[in-house]
């Protein structure tokens, strides 16, 4: 059912645009009814135009959504307002659990974290230090978890300190020799190697290509925002708790 509203959303790799409908959403086993959507009629930037993508769910606060549109799982009749992603190298491997969280998922108890603004889902940023150079403070930044992120990305000039002399070879040639990054979010330190931080990418033949899963952005002074993505959440089995206002993050099972 068209609503006839029309939106426009920019992200960081292009933009969309089109009006509002409702319909009747199923996720699995859990429905929301008369679900306000975004019906996309343009976009803008490649990676729309490559991507399999058939839409993006919004999973974080209505305060970010597109006129205060309540999200999929805030519609939703589940009492129980939390979720958990699993992520794998191969997609086909990769699994939302809605409800709750899957407890064979994770090897280790969750350290939980209060959300300190419910705009994004944002915790309390304390640090980040690659291994043998100083820690830079990052008091007054926001650590976000974002499941629609594939990377980790942070305003340019703070990337750049915390990556200063690491270079990702195309060819993965030593990348073994890659210094350990520590992210420290509410007073735990949570620890990536290079297996964590460097994509390691099939590019046909049996050939592999490496990149850097933390990159920088050029972002306005306002953006007081570290974005963990799939590169974070891979290591990390994360799970979202809108009941609480609260993100658990634990030692993801291989």
């Amino acid at each position: 059912m068209h609503d006839g509203t029309p939106y426009e959303i920019t992200y960081g790799s292009g933009s969309i645009s089109g009006v509002v409908s409702k319909d009747n959403v199923k996720l699995g086993d859990v429905s929301a009814t008369t679900f306000g959507f975004g019906e996309v009629d343009t976009v803008k930037g490649v990676a729309f135009y490559a991507s399999q993508m058939s839409g993006i769910l919004g999973l974080a606060y209505d305060s970010i959504s597109i006129d205060n549109l309540p999200t999929f799982i805030d519609v939703s009749p589940l009492a129980d307002k939390s979720f958990a992603f699993q992520f794998k190298n191969l997609p086909e491997q990769s699994y939302l659990t809605i409800p709750g969280y899957d407890e064979a998922a994770k090897v280790e108890d969750f350290v939980f974290h209060n959300v300190i603004e419910q705009k994004y889902w944002s915790l309390r940023f304390d640090s980040m230090q690659q291994k043998g150079k100083p820690v830079i403070d990052m008091t007054g930044y926001k650590a976000v978890m974002d499941t629609g992120t594939s990377i980790i990305e942070g305003p340019k000039d703070l990337v750049d300190k915390l990556m200063e002399g690491i270079v990702v070879h195309r060819m993965c040639r030593d990348i073994e020799l890659l210094p350990d990054i520590t992210i420290t979010i509410g007073g735990i330190a949570y620890i990536l190697t290079y297996m964590d931080y460097v994509l390691q990418v099939d590019a046909g033949d049996g050939v592999m290509e490496c990149i850097s899963g933390i990159a920088g952005q050029v972002f306005p002074p306002t953006f007081k925002y570290m974005i963990f993505g799939d590169s974070f959440m891979r290591k990390y089995y994360t799970y979202f708790d809108k009941n609480l206002n609260r993100v658990g993050i634990a030692l993801a099972a291989l």
